[in-house]
C-alpha cells in the first residue's frame, strides 16, 4: 500500500490521473469522525507572569488529566501540540461527554474546546485532515472562551435531546468562513 505521502507527493508530479490518485486517499485514509480540539487559555499572559516552566507543568497536567478520559469515552488522541489537543470519536454523545468531562477536570487550568463532526482524512496515531478539523480548531482556539465548549450544527444534528444540557445558538464569521455554532451549558 503507498503510504499518505507518497500519494500526495504523486498529485504534485502529475495533473493526469489527480482525480484517481485524490479517490484513492480518500478511499484509504477518509473516516467519518467527530473532532474535539482544545485550546488551554492564557498561554501569553501567564508565560509572562509565571514564566515557561509553569506554564510546561500545567500542559502536562491538562495532558495527564485528558488522556484517561479521552480514552474512557472511547475516543483517540491523535496528538498534543504544545497547549493543543486532537482527538477523534466514533460518536458525537461520547465526544461531548468527554469534553464535559475534561472541562470539568480541567477547571483550574482553564480550556476551550470546539466539536465537529464530518470526514476527515487520518493518518492512525499521526495526524488527521479536512475542514472538520479546521472548524472544531477554530471554536477551540480562537472563538470558545475559557471553560467554554462549542458544538457544530453536525454535532447538535446527532445528539438526541437532554435535559443535562443547554445549546445556545451563536452565529459565527471568522477567517473567511460562516456558521452557526452552540455552546454548551451543563445544567
Amino acid at each position: 500500500m503507498k503510504t499518505f505521502f507518497s500519494l500526495i507527493d504523486q498529485l504534485n508530479e502529475t495533473s493526469n490521473n489527480s482525480e484517481d490518485i485524490k479517490a484513492e486517499i480518500w478511499r484509504t485514509y477518509g473516516a467519518n469522525k467527530a473532532v474535539l480540539a482544545l485550546d488551554m487559555s492564557g498561554f501569553s499572559s501567564t508565560v509572562r507572569r509565571e514564566g515557561i516552566i509553569s506554564y510546561l507543568a500545567k500542559i502536562r497536567k491538562m495532558q495527564l488529566l485528558t488522556q484517561p478520559l479521552i480514552t474512557q469515552h472511547q475516543g483517540e488522541i491523535i496528538k498534543y501540540e504544545a497547549d493543543n489537543l486532537l482527538a477523534i470519536f466514533d460518536d458525537c454523545h461520547m465526544a461531548l461527554d468527554a469534553a464535559i468531562a475534561i472541562n470539568k477536570a480541567c477547571l483550574d487550568t482553564g480550556v476551550s474546546i470546539g466539536l465537529d463532526y464530518g470526514q476527515i482524512l487520518m493518518i492512525k496515531e499521526q495526524d488527521c485532515y479536512g475542514d472538520t478539523v479546521n472548524v472544531a480548531f477554530k471554536l477551540g482556539e480562537d472563538i470558545a472562551q475559557k471553560n467554554e465548549i462549542l458544538i457544530t450544527t453536525n454535532i447538535k444534528q446527532r445528539l438526541s435531546n437532554s435535559n443535562d444540557i443547554e445549546l445556545i445558538e451563536q452565529h459565527i464569521s471568522i477567517s473567511g468562513l460562516t456558521f452557526v455554532a452552540y455552546q454548551v451549558n451543563v445544567k
